[in-house]
């Protein structure tokens, strides 16, 4: 093992409900009528905006547009959202002399400010986005860029994920997939990972690693 390479939200982050939160208070003023899934965990913004409106891809667009503002008008506090255990675990990894990348399906603006606000920019080694790749998780795409940067091969890497969708990519890309129960809906699907944690806290230790 050589690396470890984490998903965003619903791992660093308990962000997966706070988004959930943000879009239905939006389509409550905008599409009042939408009564489709609001469970969007693991999913990227042009796939949740298709299911939203399938039919009308110029009101998607409209209403997308729409969202942009209203999300930055409601951003997310990292401070507040981050995971307690992040860097304490991270620290310790590179203790390890081990790598640490950051493989998110969120805008590079996103992941790079949540690092700042969580203190954890100074312990990543490399980081991507699935907007800068060709497909998106559960595609491996995000994954290999980020092992590539890192140069890794995907069996000397530990991938931490939340969502099946993430998990199915971190298995595609080759590597060993532990599964974050932390912050996950009841009854989250996560029974294809190699290993399930209840916390972050706990991967040092699943890992082998020295305190």
């Amino acid at each position: 093992m050589k690396a470890v390479l984490f998903d965003m939200d619903g791992v660093l982050a308990d962000t997966e409900g706070f988004y959930n939160r943000r879009r239905a208070a939006y389509l409550a003023e905008v599409l009042p009528e939408y009564d489709g899934p609001w469970d969007f965990a693991g999913s990227n913004d042009k796939a949740i905006w298709e299911t939203i409106v399938p039919g009308d891809p110029v009101l998607r667009e409209r209403l997308h547009a729409g969202y942009d503002v209203y999300r930055a008008e409601h951003p997310e506090d990292y401070r507040t959202l981050g995971n307690p255990d992040a860097l304490a675990v991270f620290a310790q990894i590179k203790r390890a002399g081990l790598l640490v990348g950051i493989a998110s399906s969120s805008e590079v603006p996103m992941i790079e400010r949540m690092m700042r606000e969580t203190g954890l920019i100074d312990l990543v080694d490399a980081y991507t986005s699935g907007h800068d790749v060709a497909h998106h998780k559960p595609a491996p795409d995000v994954y290999l860029a980020c092992m590539e940067r890192l140069g890794v091969r995907p069996r000397e890497c530990v991938v931490v994920e939340d969502s099946p969708t993430g998990i199915e990519a971190g298995l595609a890309a080759g590597a060993y997939v532990v599964a974050l129960a932390q912050y996950v809906a009841p009854g989250t699907d996560q029974s294809a990972a190699d290993l399930c944690i209840s916390r972050l806290a706990e991967l040092p230790r699943e890992l082998g690693l020295p305190s």
